[in-house]
């Protein structure tokens, strides 16, 4: 795909947009009475509608094979498993839009922004659109990280959040902007990245999410492992410049007085919170519940109401189990979860694989691309549905594209 082309910009822009935002339409963009979203939504359709016309064909693998069945069935099995469960447990004439509009909402994000957009990068991008396509996420980051830092001098109490998005939804971007800044393939403003690496992870803190936060630190870990003679004088002066930005500067004394460093650490420090720990053990059970007895799928949506149906101790306010797995194997059945776990080990080996390939090359994206996967495979798996893990789909359709995405070392 050729940047200078029109529709590749707008799509690139529009997407990257659809990516950040999640839905097909979002209120909360709306303004003097003018619905921004849906214009953004439009124009992302028609470009996404052009590019995919003009695939001619699709260069199969392992790994692309896959994915495409995991959206296949996805796709097909959710209205199917709908009709058996809403007629099985309530009859179509008890069924309202209210009682499915989280499962239809969450199924058509999917099929509308993660699906087009995957099939474009695997089968339409080269190096240049996926260099783009990460600068344009990152000055999303900036832009969030901004707001971020306008907030927390502000009257914020609490976990920091920006425009409605939720604090783990913030610590997730500025997270991947740490992976970013450290593994984007330009020797450019080295110094000046380190300090960025500080004021996000500072942000990130605030935001007192532990998910995207142990997500980042066991990519980096891996990445310390692999590389250790190279990384471990840089590990020791970040760990000091990080601790006197805490301890010596103003953004550092909100982040302390926002008690998100003390939310953070508290597993550490207390044995374990009740309250989230507690939680994720009982969407575990419920769930486990719910597989022996729906091992098919409860369809889109359902999990909620199937899993407060079973045990009725108390009810669960939560729409889905905060794990992808999970949630696939009860909602979509036992099917989507193998097909879920054979694609994460297929692209694991993929994107090791291609890193180890082509480590001499210093414009390589397979590093940034490795540990981003680690990166949004754990946050998958600790936090959100399946709309929320659409940037681990994202990733994935980047390391399954057929030209290799390095750059020659001469340049040219």
């Amino acid at each position: 795909m050729k940047v200078k082309n029109i529709f590749s910009v707008i799509f690139l822009l529009s997407a990257c947009a659809m990516l950040a935002i999640g839905r097909v339409y979002d209120e909360r963009l709306d303004f003097f009475e003018i619905r921004f979203s849906l214009i953004l939504s439009l124009i992302y359709f028609v470009s996404s509608g052009v590019l995919i016309a003009s695939i001619r064909g699709i260069k199969l693998g392992k790994s692309k094979n896959t994915l495409l069945l995991f959206y296949v069935y996805i796709v097909f099995i959710t209205p199917i498993l709908w009709i058996l469960f809403e007629y099985m447990e309530y009859g179509f004439h008890n069924t309202t839009y209210e009682y499915m509009e989280y499962g239809v909402l969450k199924y058509l994000n999917f099929i509308l922004i993660v699906i087009p957009i995957s099939l474009i990068i695997s089968e339409k991008f080269n190096y240049s659109d996926v260099s783009y396509l990460f600068g344009i996420l990152f000055c999303l980051s900036l832009v969030l990280s901004a707001v971020g830092v306008i907030e927390l001098f502000s009257d914020v109490e609490g976990r920091l959040s920006v425009f409605g998005g939720g604090p783990i939804v913030f610590a997730r971007w500025m997270n991947f902007a740490i992976l970013i800044l450290i593994f984007y393939p330009s020797s450019k403003w080295k110094s000046f990245r380190y300090l960025l690496v500080i004021l996000f992870l500072l942000l990130s803190f605030a935001a007192g999410s532990r998910g995207p936060v142990l997500a980042a630190l066991i990519s980096l870990v891996i990445y310390f492992i692999f590389n250790f003679r190279k990384t471990f004088f840089k590990v020791i002066l970040f760990a000091s410049l990080f601790l006197s930005a805490v301890i010596f500067t103003s953004i550092g004394e909100r982040v302390v007085k926002l008690g998100g460093v003390d939310r953070i650490i508290m597993n550490v420090m207390n044995g374990g919170s009740i309250k989230s720990t507690g939680a994720r053990i009982d969407f575990i059970e419920r769930s486990w519940a719910l597989l022996v007895e729906k091992p098919y799928g409860v369809g889109c949506g359902n999990w909620q109401v199937q899993a407060n149906k079973n045990n009725r101790k108390y009810l669960m306010a939560h729409a889905y189990p905060h794990n992808i797995l999970l949630e696939l194997i009860n909602e979509y059945g036992v099917f989507a979860g193998i097909l879920f776990l054979l694609l994460i080990w297929q692209v694991f080996y993929l994107a090791f694989q291609k890193m180890q390939m082509y480590r001499n090359n210093k414009f390589s994206f397979y590093p940034l691309l490795f540990y981003s996967l680690i990166f949004f495979f754990i946050n998958s798996m600790l936090s959100g549905d399946l709309g929320d893990s659409r940037m681990l789909f994202i990733i994935i359709s980047m390391l399954i594209i057929n030209k290799p995405l390095i750059k020659p070392l001469d340049g040219k």
